[in-house]
Parts: structure tokens; sequence; C-alpha cells
């Protein structure tokens, strides 16, 4: 009992000594408390909820402007009000850049921006996207074939964006500055996700009206591709007709020659035979060669009627057009071949 008495004592002595001394020695040197700003911090919540406000209102001008600049198709202003009041932001796997935050007057924050969608708003932007796409000759929007596909993209250095699941998201950098009049300010020049949801809202909000022209466009095709066919069956016609009368003048200069070459006495006949021979063969190959000229290559004043509808011709048209001119061409160098024997051998 006395040894656990002596203890007690001593510890007692010992406080009455030094711990006099200490306070005594150091009532100048209050301890200092270090205070924390709660909202000097990537992941303040007030500074969150600031950035998120900022956030929506360039959204929303953004937004503004392009279906301002965009005005050619209209807009559904019940589901445009629905977007813009049924967006939803949040900034999530945050995290500071700085190595010593504490002593910079400049955080740099990295994150992830989530964009809540409203239900379904993802997959009209989808239809209406490949709506939009369907009668681009060489493809809108760069071509992608979905709108995954274009938002997924890092074309010219912007961001590739995620859409799954009725949210859009990326990465989201932003600042936490310290000012001398307004404080502590959050800001961020990040717009790629706000660029690629406005992106998104244009395609849903004017879906019907992508539907609506592409139904023009198919209607007026259908009409264009009538008027062309009759057209083309106008063409045809005109060409039969002109290849008739072609064939006819083909057959009366060959009996003509013919007859011509059969009135030559046998001298005659002997004498020409080599150069008659000589002829045949460069009238055949150049009326091959004048037949390939194409017709697309003749003025207005050399062009017969019927080669004046050229534009509805298809590719059985435009050989049998050759055909005709190799006709033409035949008929004429016979024509010439058969004077030239009646004024030399007569």
């Amino acid at each position: 009992m006395k040894k656990t008495l002596l203890f007690p004592v001593f510890a007692l002595l010992t406080l009455g000594t030094t711990g006099c001394d200490y306070f005594k020695n150091n009532k100048d040197d209050p301890v200092k408390v270090e205070t924390v700003d709660t909202d000097w911090s990537c992941g303040s919540e007030n500074q969150l909820q600031q950035l998120k406000a900022s956030l929506k209102q360039h959204y929303l001008q953004m937004l503004d402007r392009d279906l301002r600049a965009g005005d050619y198709y209209n807009v559904n202003q019940d589901i445009l009000q629905k977007i813009q009041n049924g967006i939803r932001f949040e900034i999530k796997n945050i995290r500071t850049v700085n190595d010593a935050p504490n002593k910079a007057s400049q955080l740099t924050c990295e994150s992830q921006l989530i964009v809540h969608l409203p239900k379904g708003l993802q997959k009209r932007a989808e239809n209406a996207y490949l709506e939009y796409q369907k009668n681009c000759d060489e493809g809108c929007d760069g071509g992608y074939p979905t709108l995954h596909d274009y938002l997924g993209d890092e074309y010219e250095g912007r961001q590739a964006l995620q859409l799954n699941h009725d949210q859009l998201a990326g990465k989201f950098n932003y600042y936490i500055t310290k000012t001398d009049k307004e404080g502590i300010l959050a800001h961020s020049d990040e717009k790629d996700v706000l660029t690629g949801l406005v992106f998104v809202t244009i395609k849903a909000v004017q879906y019907a009206a992508y539907i609506q022209e592409n139904h023009q466009i198919e209607k007026d095709a259908l009409t264009n591709e009538q008027q062309s066919n009759a057209q083309t069956q106008l063409a045809q016609k005109a060409m039969d007709i002109r290849q008739k009368e072609l064939d006819a003048d083909k057959t009366k200069a060959v009996e003509k020659l013919a007859l011509v070459w059969n009135n030559l006495s046998e001298e005659q006949r002997s004498s020409s035979q080599t150069d008659q021979k000589q002829w045949v063969e460069k009238r055949d190959v150049d009326c091959q060669v004048i037949s390939q000229k194409s017709v697309y290559d003749l003025s207005d004043e050399q062009k017969e009627t019927y080669q004046k509808h050229s534009n509805y011709w298809t590719e059985a048209m435009r050989n049998q057009n050759q055909t005709m001119q190799y006709t033409k061409c035949f008929t004429q160098r016979t024509t010439e071949r058969t004077i030239y024997l009646q004024n030399t051998l007569s």
C-alpha cells in the first residue's frame, strides 16, 4: 500500500514545480489554432453549387444561340421546355491537382461532369440524329452513322463524350480562385460537355422537323422520278424513230453503191478492187472512232433533235446512240464513195 501511495505524491510534486514553470515561461506564447476555410476546396459544396448554376446558365445561352442560328427547322417548344427544366448537373470523382492547395491562390480541379437528362431524351435524340442523316448525300455532321459515334469521336481535339442511360458524361476541369472583393469563386472554361448537351438537345427538339423534311424530300423524289421516267420514255421513242430512219438510209446507200459498182466494167472493177477494199476498211475504222464521241461534247447546234434529250438517257440508250452515229457515218461515207465512183469511172 505504501508503494502505491508514493507515486501520486511524486507526480503531484513534479507537477507543482515544472508545471508552474511551464505556464509561467509560456504565458506570452498562446497556442495557435489554424482555421480551415471550408470553401477553399475543390469539393466545397458551395463552390459546386455555384459551378452547376453557372453551367446551367451557359447551357441555356449556348442553346438559345444555336437554335437562333439554325432556325431553318421548327422547334418543339413543349419538349424544349421539359428539357430545360429537367436537366440536372452532377460533378463527381473530384481531384485537386495542386501539390499544396492551402498555399495556392488558385486551385486546379479535375472531375467528371454528368448531365442527367429527362427520361426519353437520349432515345429521341438518337432517332432524330438518324432521321437527320437520312437524306444527306455525303452525310451531315461529319457523316457519323450514329449519335454515339458523333459524340464519342475526338475530332479536331474535342473531348469524347459518353451517352448512356439518359446521362451525358465527360471530363470537367475547373478552378477555385481567391479574390480580394468577391471572395472565393469557382469558374471553368471547359465547354465540351455543354456543346455536346446542346447538340443532343437540338436534335431532340427538331426531331419532328427532320421527319417532315424527309417526307417532303421523298415525295419530291418520287415526283421527280415519275417525271424523269416519262422523259426517258419520250427520249427512247425519239431515238427509236431516228434509228429507223438511219437504218433505212444505210440500206439505200449500200444498195446504190452496189448498183454503181455492178455497172462498172470488168476492167474497171478489177483495177479498183484494191482501192475499194482499202476504202471499206478506212470507212469502218473512221466511223467507229467518230461514233465514240460523247453526245455531251457536242454543241446544241451539232446535236440532232433526239440527242437534245440526252440528259434522260440510260446506259443502254447511250450505247444505242453510239450505234446510230456509226450508222450515220457509214451512210455518209458510202454515199460519198458512190458519187466518187460515178464521177471518176463512168
